[in-house]
């Protein structure tokens, strides 16, 4: 769908932020797709490790491995984050669109489960676009590649190789819009690639066409992490302040030849300023003249960012150049178990007291040494941030976090196991234990792989 710029005929997508991470709440997105704003919702749900962990989950079970999100009745799953397919399924019937990476390590079967919710939901004749193909763990094994960050190729750490999903573009994207679908989800598409896809389809601007390109993905950039555009990490007072932080707005764009503007929901709590817009612009862009997405190399060295009315903010001078030959691939390394715990100390004493607790727990756990691949103690409140880099008075009261990451279950279980007795057999006063948590240590680390090299295939499905 498109809209008309105010005051102009040139027209304009609507789009707006569904999510920027996993467990996002569902609540503002629902709010923004029902406000009569937007006619598009794009979902980032992947962080870097998401997908390893994914991948896990799948192994495990072979149904598993998508985001829990889309459905309801997942064991263990939290029943105060509400599941997606259900509560936007009139947005979709009604002729919105939903774009979003929710099928992780399993789109076939992300893909099966929005088909069945969006049917149960009455959302009948509503087409499904389901993207694989970003799985390349065969070809990355296969070529060796290039471990840069690990200093070694694939075949140094084999064994340890869990996964390995490609980022991909707005490509299969676009190519199930033109097919009708309303609801795209595939597994790894780069965090602003499913906006590309919903503008460039929507605006019927051509996929080489690298300016336009560019001018999406500086939209997609903005919205896709969600409330930081319209307040969130913003405050810091008394120097930044904003309104209402309780009740935020995802933020929304209208994005045309030409013309970018990025807001909020109106009377709703946050800021969108000149401020907010430039700290998200410059985010994670690691050369400001030579942005690299699957999409385009974007040139964000030339924005200009303008207030032009209460909570709008618009952005201009982004250009492009043809994208990357390689694209990003994430490969995932199980690097064994961590665990981390927690406790308090208050009072006279309590810095020296927290860290004799850490000596005693580190003395007791010695027994595992041999599994023991990395080990960490903090005095939060005192040395867990800044070390001894910051002048500070003696604190009232401090919490002791001891962190171990091992190659065993079995050692990680006794770490555990021996923080947890320092309130009884430790030193005086310790209290106030938090959970302790014990999980698979999964690593990310980066390799580039040819085009070429990447299958990637599109289905759509008739509700």
């Amino acid at each position: 769908m498109t809209a008309r710029t105010p005051g102009s005929e040139s027209p304009v997508v609507r789009i707006g932020c569904g999510s920027a991470f996993d467990r996002d709440r569902i609540d503002w997105a629902e709010r923004l797709a029902y406000s009569g704003l937007v006619d598009h919702l794009a979902f980032d749900c992947l962080a870097e490790r998401s997908m390893a962990l994914n991948q896990l989950r799948k192994l495990e079970d072979p149904g598993a491995g998508y985001m829990r999100r889309i459905e309801n009745g997942t064991p263990g799953f939290d029943p105060r984050l509400p599941e997606i397919t259900d509560r936007l399924a009139a947005f979709v019937r009604d002729g919105g669109t939903i774009v979003g990476n929710f099928g992780a390590a399993n789109p076939t079967a992300a893909g099966e489960c929005v088909v069945q919710h969006l049917r149960d939901a009455g959302a009948t004749g509503v087409k499904v676009g389901v993207i694989t193909g970003d799985d390349v763990l065969q070809q990355v094994l296969d070529r060796d590649l290039e471990l840069p960050e690990q200093g070694c190729t694939v075949t140094a750490l084999k064994d340890r190789v869990v996964s390995a999903n490609a980022y991909i573009g707005a490509e299969p994207v676009v190519e199930a819009l033109w097919e009708g679908a309303r609801f795209v989800l595939g597994g790894r598409l780069a965090d602003p690639s499913p906006y590309v896809g919903a503008i460039c389809h929507a605006n019927g601007w051509a996929l080489d066409d690298w300016d336009r390109v560019a001018h999406a993905t500086a939209a997609g950039h903005l919205l896709e992490c969600g409330t930081s555009v319209t307040g969130g990490n913003y405050p810091d007072p008394p120097y930044n302040t904003v309104e209402n932080m309780t009740d935020l707005s995802f933020p929304w764009a209208e994005v045309g030849d030409g013309h970018l503007v990025v807001s909020k929901i109106p009377g709703t709590g946050g800021v969108v300023n000149g401020r907010t817009v430039r700290l998200q612009l410059a985010y994670e862009v690691h050369d400001p003249g030579a942005y690299l997405t699957p999409d385009v190399t974007a040139d964000y060295s030339r924005a200009t960012v303008r207030e032009v009315g209460p909570d709008r903010v618009a952005v201009a001078g982004i250009t492009g150049r043809p994208r990357p030959d390689t694209l990003k691939v994430l490969v995932g390394l199980d690097f064994g178990w961590k665990v981390t715990s927690e406790i308090s100390y208050g009072g006279p004493g309590c810095v020296e007291r927290a860290r004799l607790a850490a000596e005693i727990c580190r003395a007791r756990v010695a027994r595992v040494d041999s599994d023991i691949v990395e080990w960490r103690a903090d005095v939060v409140g005192v040395d867990a941030l800044y070390g001894d880099s910051m002048e500070r008075g003696y604190p009232a009261e401090v919490r002791m976090r001891v962190a171990a990451r091992t190659t065993t279950k079995k050692a990680a279980q006794v770490v555990m196991d021996e923080a947890d007795y320092l309130p009884i057999s430790g030193p005086a006063a310790g209290g106030g234990r938090g959970a302790p948590t014990l999980t698979r240590a999964i690593g990310v680390t980066p390799a580039y792989l040819p085009r070429a090299d990447v299958p990637i295939a599109v289905e759509v499905i008739t509700v």
